[in-house]
């Protein structure tokens, strides 16, 4: 019981650690009673959820190797969801940046002035004269 709390405990962050100790302590990871459990959530910081419990013989006992897999799936789960999150986010970024850049295209064409541009842009993307000034800048290179 306190091995896999202070194994647990000591490797938490190091998850290919965590890993290989429980796979070559399988037997131990996958049945520890409810104060183990208790002890693993305070100590260690690990959530180990109810439906992991595999009672055995009226006793409680939870398969803590069936956890860690849960987590790092719901780990992987998040990190996907924030990099789809981050990549919406950088593909408008992108997109925006394009759209001053063709409105600035569009507005040289026109053969306005690189100040009218600078104020139209201002206004159009609410952004600082600065800003826009840096777009046309870059546009006009």
């Amino acid at each position: 019981m306190l091995r896999q709390v202070f194994e647990t405990a000591r490797y938490v962050k190091d998850k290919a650690k965590l890993q290989q100790i429980m796979d070559e302590n399988k037997e131990a990871y996958s049945r520890i009673d409810s104060e183990t459990r208790d002890m693993l959530e305070v100590v260690a910081n690990v959530r180990i959820p109810e439906r992991c419990n595999v009672g055995e013989k009226g006793k409680e006992r939870y398969d803590m190797c069936n956890a860690f897999e849960q987590m790092k799936l719901e780990g992987y789960e998040e990190g996907i969801s924030k990099g789809i999150e981050k990549g919406i986010e950088k593909g408008i970024e992108k997109g925006i940046e394009k759209g001053i850049r063709v409105l600035i295209e569009a507005y040289q064409e026109l053969g306005l002035s690189q100040d009218i541009i600078i104020e139209k842009c201002a206004e159009k993307y609410e952004m600082t004269k600065e800003a826009a000034g840096r777009y046309v800048k870059e546009c006009c290179v």
